[in-house]
């Protein structure tokens, strides 16, 4: 492999990494991707600041020469530089690999900052709480579903479950039992009384004392399937 492909690889994020959406709705899953990418690439320093440039190490940190270390031991000022060359490409990679999937908005916000660890501590920031109200709001939006009352409940049901699944994907997790709230609360009032009767008979006779959602959608499709025929 030639070394302008082997930069060009280093320098692109793999098609596994989502671009950010300006509105922060895919903000968890971003920036777990988007750091696992970057850590695998070895450039994960920059951004968290662990990695420094060697000209900003203090002169403690530096080998000295003692009576009992050779003169070699000490840093010569062509290593230095070799180190600081080194660390500045990096420093670029770590931006172009932010660039690629940041929105424009996001982009010129952090347009004036000099180092990786500015621009991405911004990131965080501002996504961070865009995330968090996206989030909530689509979740919210999910448990207030509601079968309209001549519509076809199997169809809402599969839905449910594809919605379900979509959240999941921008990080909204639903649990089991909110799920099984909202399913029972969707529903129109004859396959209420239904699910409520399935319920109890699990309470007293499964070792769960409950039913799963997924069993409990196949429950009501049958039960509706029968009250329609």
């Amino acid at each position: 492999m030639s070394s302008i492909t082997a930069t060009s690889l280093s320098d692109t994020l793999p098609l596994s990494v989502p671009k950010l959406d300006a509105s922060g709705l895919n903000w968890a899953v971003f920036s777990l991707r988007f750091q696992d990418a970057v850590e695998a690439k070895g450039y994960w320093g920059h951004f968290d600041g662990t990695s420094e440039c060697p000209s900003v190490l203090k002169l403690e940190d530096l080998p000295t020469m003692t009576a009992d270390a050779p003169a070699s031991a000490a840093p010569s000022a062509e290593d230095l530089a070799a180190a600081i060359s080194q660390w500045d490409k990096d420093e670029w990679s770590a931006k172009s690999l932010l660039t690629q999937k940041i929105p424009n908005s996001a982009l010129m916000r952090i347009r004036n900052k000099k180092s990786i660890k500015e621009r991405w501590d911004t990131i965080i920031t501002e996504y961070t709480e865009k995330g968090a109200f996206v989030q909530m709001d689509l979740r919210t939006r999910f448990l207030e579903l509601k079968c309209p009352d001549k519509g076809n409940v199997r169809q809402f049901l599969d839905e449910l479950c594809v919605k379900r699944e979509e959240l999941a994907t921008v990080g909204v997790d639903i649990d089991e039992k909110d799920y099984r709230s909202m399913i029972i609360s969707s529903l129109p009032y004859s396959l209420a009384n239904f699910v409520s009767n399935q319920l109890v008979a699990a309470k007293l006779y499964s070792s769960t004392k409950t039913i799963t959602p997924d069993a409990l959608i196949l429950l009501i499709s049958e039960e509706y399937k029968r009250q329609q025929m």
